[in-house]
């Protein structure tokens, strides 16, 4: 996604940038006291580590200060020799002014030279090192996605032409999608009727949608919007107001094209794509190294008690409508798929074997989707993923019901902690996906874990 691209980017500079001291003068210490260049003297260990530590919080404050962990800056500068040196510079003054005052240990000077002359190599080295990543993901066969222009005016080929001239940026046009009473006169890219706005993700696989509304059809946008909603995927209105400022809160600049936010997307943070991935995979993998005998004993009571395979896999949508295989232990009699594709289980459903109503009871069933969560096709918490037949059934009948599809669906989530699970409200458990989606934090999901394993395993609705 656009956002989260730039996001993790500048996550990554940033920490990179801020590790330069740690790396320099660690090295410097290794010449000056480990190398054997140089004859040994009695080292203050605590003294170089508070020093070095010092220096590395000098260092973060001066490369804040000439932005040099952005991207914005990093790709402007052409050597960026001058932009290391003053930050080199800045930060060596700084540390030697401190020690000016700090007259407990008497540093060696070749580890004070070496180690600011390496944090001037460090820097010219990463920010050249970022610069070829940014460009060879950008020009690689497989590093642009495709995204939609809702748009087929002057206005929508401008930012089509600013976005494909622009070597830096992560994505490409794959369409673009008329407005209601819009002629288009592109003959490059395919161009779409309304009508089949669906085509944007089933055909085109497109990732993102960018809404480039004229200034006269402003007054559309909320009809807009509320039929773009039905795509699962993140759209963005692109605002070209001409010498109008704007000024909003939820407006970012993605290569010199100012998008605002038409929805608030957690999965643009780098706290969601990176913080919850790396989460998932540890806690699941811990879950399996846990629950290994306890789901090997279930398996063998699937086997013994009915006839057929103990593992049920069913299409299930997740992420941005992408339709995955989802694992649980089988609780039924062997039958049609299309039966269990297109029909609820209800209470004293005949088709359950008698382990199998006990494992639907108390949700040991779904242990098996922590293997989902270890290949990335679901998170711990998130929306329950539902069958692809109901998913298209509730989008004509549930407003933003595919809004849940912006964040990765899970095991478990705020709708079940609070009782919306099987055959319930399907608009209580959207407004409770909603919620989730405004509200998603760490500390939320490791709250809902918390009630799942102490209130939502069993419950009057689970059959």
């Amino acid at each position: 996604m656009t956002r989260r691209s730039v996001n993790l980017i500048e996550f990554w500079l940033r920490v990179c940038f801020y590790t330069i001291p740690l790396v320099a003068f660690g090295a410097a210490g290794y010449i000056r006291f480990n190398s054997g260049y140089f004859p040994m003297d009695k080292v203050a260990g605590r003294s170089y580590l508070v020093f070095t530590i010092v220096v590395t919080l000098l260092w973060a404050l001066v490369i804040e200060r000439l932005r040099l962990g952005h991207m914005d800056t990093i790709l402007r500068m052409r050597t960026g020799i001058r932009m290391s040196l003053l930050a080199a510079s800045y930060t060596t003054l700084f540390a030697l002014s401190g020690l000016f005052f700090y007259r407990t240990t008497s540093f060696a000077r070749i580890f004070i030279v070496v180690g600011c002359t390496l944090m001037f190599v460090f820097s010219l080295f990463m920010t050249h090192l970022f610069r070829g990543v940014i460009y060879a993901l950008t020009k690689a066969p497989k590093g642009k996605f495709p995204v939609a222009i809702i748009g087929a005016d002057d206005i929508a080929t401008g930012i089509a032409s600013q976005l494909c001239s622009n070597p830096l940026v992560p994505c490409q046009v794959a369409c673009f999608v008329a407005l209601p009473g819009q002629a288009s006169k592109i003959t490059d890219i395919p161009v779409l009727e309304w009508n089949s706005l669906e085509d944007v993700v089933r055909v085109f696989q497109c990732r993102e949608v960018l809404l480039a509304l004229p200034l006269t059809r402003f007054s559309d946008a909320r009809e807009i919007l509320d039929m773009l909603q039905h795509l699962s995927v993140p759209a963005r209105m692109i605002l070209h107001m001409g010498a109008t400022s704007v000024s909003v809160a939820n407006i970012f600049d993605f290569y010199g094209i100012p998008l605002i936010d038409v929805r608030t997307y957690p999965g643009d943070s780098v706290a969601y794509a990176l913080g919850k991935r790396v989460f998932d995979f540890i806690f699941s993998a811990i879950a399996l190294f846990i629950l290994s005998p306890l789901m090997l004993l279930l398996a063998l009571a699937v086997k013994l008690t009915s006839a057929g395979p103990v593992f049920f896999g069913q299409d299930r949508v997740g992420l941005n409508g992408k339709v995955f295989r989802m694992y649980k232990f089988r609780t039924m009699r062997v039958a049609d798929s299309t039966e269990s594709d297109t029909q609820w289980t209800k209470a004293g459903d005949s088709r359950c074997t008698l382990v199998g109503s006990w494992l639907r009871k108390t949700s040991l069933d779904e242990l098996p989707q922590f293997f989902n969560v270890l290949k990335g096709e679901m998170s711990t918490v998130g929306p329950r993923p539902e069958r692809p037949h109901f998913v298209r059934e509730f989008l004509d009948n549930v407003s933003r019901y595919n809004h849940r599809h912006y964040l990765k669906v899970g095991i478990t989530g705020w709708a079940q902690v609070n009782g919306w699970r099987g055959d319930t409200s399907i608009h209580k458990r959207v407004e409770c996906d909603l919620y989730y989606l405004r509200n998603w934090s760490m500390g939320f999901d490791m709250k809902i874990i918390f009630l799942t394993v102490f209130k939502g395993m069993i419950g009057r609705n689970a059959y």
